[in-house]
């Protein structure tokens, strides 16, 4: 059977429940030694002395740089252990848990909301996005393109669909193609500023841009920053 780079078999076989507190205990906490490319993006966008919140952070880096660039940052995660690990470095951090959204109490008002590789874990994205609006002037999200062209051929030639998981399949329960993701914000109030794939098809190298010009089918994971709309 033919399988793509990226969008490999799943194995079945070695699920197992996942418990992100256990989970970091065992790995052992710490940042990421360096910026993902589509946390690169991001660090771009948010402008210095901004006030943001990441969302879902993990190990991330991207709060320390923010920090590092003049912004004034929260982060909020579900893991009691990547908590301590970013208040280690001075950054605020609350357990926030994005499943029981309706029920948190958010009384801050943010410049950013970041949100990065996380919207696709979650059963509630709309409510999540309609609970942090009225807190945030904008987000920046990140998503895995579900229509990148590799998932389109391994689906076409291995009958199998593309695999987002590595512990168990509900690791990923949503899944948006660029175009119905642009289609979704602008559903949920969210009017789109700026767009980028961090990654994806280049032909080679022979033609970086194109994973730009044609994100729907070339682009890989792809940043989105989006402007909340004032309600009418």
């Amino acid at each position: 059977m033919f399988y793509f780079e990226g969008a490999r078999k799943p194995d079945f076989s070695n699920i197992r429940s996942i418990d992100y507190d256990r989970y970091w205990e065992k790995r052992g906490f710490s940042l990421n030694g360096s910026l993902k490319e589509r946390e690169k993006i991001i660090l771009d966008w948010i402008p210095a002395g901004a006030k943001v919140a990441d969302f879902g952070c993990g190990n991330s880096l991207l709060p320390l740089k923010l920090k590092e660039k003049g912004c004034v940052v929260f982060v909020g995660d579900i893991s009691e252990a990547v908590l301590r690990g970013h208040r280690e470095y001075g950054i605020e951090a609350k357990k926030i848990n994005l499943e029981n959204i309706k029920t948190e109490d958010f009384s801050e008002k943010f410049g950013y909301i970041v949100m990065s590789e996380v919207l696709e874990h979650t059963r509630n994205p709309e409510d999540i996005i309609r609970v942090l609006s009225p807190h945030t002037d904008c987000f920046a999200l990140t998503i895995p393109n579900s229509a990148f062209y590799r998932f389109r051929l391994h689906l076409f030639f291995s009958g199998r669909f593309f695999t987002q998981w590595v512990h168990h399949p509900s690791e990923h329960i949503r899944f948006w193609s660029h175009t119905d993701f642009l289609d979704w914000l602008d559903a949920l109030g969210l009017e789109v500023i700026k767009t980028e794939s961090s990654n994806g098809f280049s032909f080679f190298g022979l033609f970086p841009s194109a994973k730009n010009i044609w994100k729907n089918l070339f682009g890989h994971q792809i940043a989105y920053l989006c402007r909340v709309k004032p309600v009418k």
